[in-house]
């Protein structure tokens, strides 16, 4: 998959085969257990589609994607899908939380259980879509599943991220965060979501660059990369001011691993484009929630 094309097409803050992907008339936490005991009783994957009216990748995947015949065949086929609004519905804004959604459209990828294949974001052509699909059916069947638990436990989070996500309250201090942290296993789930989702840095970027392979083999390539992205931008002032080109050119390659070759093309170029000019720099990754 074309992921850095999707981190640059998305945007942060089923049906028969001829129409759209729909949306429930709302999409509650019953209905949401609802498509779950369908996906088990038809020995079924699940399809979640979190997207915000407004958002044009995702009304763009709902007009040229989700209709195509293709598509929409292999979602009849072999997935129950469930679509929700992220600033309207309940279980859309848990879901977020569960994963730390910050880029839409997200796509999450799951068994009846509740256990990750994938995360991706952003818009997908119908082939790249297909591919997406066809990809987590082969690794469902060989049992290939990410490190996320399969419960959404809101017990399991600390205040201040269950208020970012359920409340919109995400200007949290960094003081607040870093407190919880350094108890905790920054490699595990939750603190995987908290840096990933609120976007943490400082002392922590160089620990989440050093383990982002790790990362992204337990939690999905989608997150990891958009929060790499944003790490570098950073590191990239830190090396503007020592006029150190050369390091910062070693530091992005080290990520290359994360990408395809024609997605690191164009990843390493807007990041090396204009070292050392004072600019604004946009994130690829999204606009954020």
């Amino acid at each position: 998959m074309k992921r850095f094309i999707k981190i640059a097409s998305a945007v942060l803050l089923l049906a028969c085969p001829s129409i759209a992907l729909k949306a429930q008339a709302q999409s509650t936490q019953e209905s949401w257990e609802q498509a779950q005991k369908q996906a088990q009783t038809e020995k079924k994957l699940i399809f979640v589609d979190l997207y915000f009216t407004g958002c044009m990748p995702c009304a763009q995947m709902d007009k040229e994607v989700f209709p195509d015949p293709k598509v929409a065949s292999v979602l009849n086929a072999d997935f129950v899908t469930f679509k929700s609004d992220i600033l309207k519905e309940e279980i859309g804004k848990k879901l977020c939380m569960k994963y730390g959604v910050t880029g839409f459209p997200t796509f999450l990828l799951m068994n009846a259980d509740g256990k990750i294949i994938d995360i991706a974001g952003g818009f997908h052509n119908v082939e790249q879509f297909t591919a997406l699909l066809q990809n987590a059916k082969e690794a469902a069947k060989k049992g290939i599943f990410k490190k996320y638990s399969p419960e959404i436990n809101e017990n399991d989070y600390p205040d201040f991220y269950k208020q970012a996500y359920l409340n919109g309250k995400r200007n949290v201090p960094f003081d607040v965060i870093d407190t919880y942290l350094k108890s905790a296993n920054v490699s595990d789930e939750i603190s995987f979501v908290i840096v990933t989702g609120l976007r943490v840095g400082k002392q922590y970027d160089d620990a989440f660059l050093f383990n982002s392979k790790k990362l992204a083999k337990d939690y999905g390539t989608w997150n990891v990369t958009t929060h790499v992205f944003s790490i570098l931008q950073r590191k990239k002032k830190e090396f503007e001011k020592k006029n150190d080109l050369k390091g910062f050119t070693e530091l992005v390659n080290e990520s290359k691993e994360l990408y395809t070759p024609e997605e690191f093309t164009k990843y390493s170029g807007i990041l090396l484009k204009d070292f050392g000019v004072e600019k604004v720099i946009v994130n690829p990754s999204a606009s954020h929630k």
